[in-house]
Order: C-alpha cells, then structure tokens, then sequence
C-alpha cells in the first residue's frame, strides 16, 4: 500500500474519521514497538520462567510461545531461552545439571 495515497486520503476525512485512524495507528505502533507478550508466569528456583509470544517489530508477525527463564545475578538481569517445550523445568534442570 502506498503511504503517499494514504495521506492523500487522509486529506478527505472528517473529525471523526481521523479519530478512527488516529486510534488505529496508535493501535498499529504498539503492536510493532511491543515485541513480548507474557502469557505465563512460574516462579522456579532462583527465577522466573516466563511463556511469551514474541512479535517481529518490522513485520508485526506473531510467533511463540516460548519459554524464557529470568533470574537475577550480583545485581543483573539475566535471562536464558528456553524454547517450545510443555515441561520447561525439565529442560532447564538438564541445561544446569
């Protein structure tokens, strides 16, 4: 879709219109700036194991969940993929044993 035409269009709307794209551009931005969605949330050992859908931010395409496993060490984040799995405590008892 060429943007040049948009702004053409945009040029015809009324106030009301242009509410709806304002509200529909806004909508479209954060989609493209938030690239993690938390589906779930386990407390785990030391951390946390997160299930999140992530979204590419120059497509908006949506891919996941995966799982990610964050804990915090001498003051810092850290954080370790843990990938599509139904039992990620598992796996990350193999990864650390």
């Amino acid at each position: 879709m060429d943007p040049d035409r948009i702004i053409q269009a945009i040029s015809t709307l009324s106030g009301p219109e242009l509410s709806r794209v304002r509200e529909a551009l806004e909508r479209r931005r954060e989609q493209l700036v938030k690239q993690s969605t938390v589906a779930e949330r386990r407390n785990h050992a030391r951390g946390i194991l997160q299930l999140e859908y992530r979204t590419n931010p120059k497509t908006g395409t949506r891919r996941g969940p995966y799982w990610y496993f964050y804990w915090r060490e001498e003051g810092r984040q850290h954080s370790l993929y843990v990938g599509k799995t139904d039992d990620p405590e598992a796996l990350l008892e193999e990864k650390f044993a």
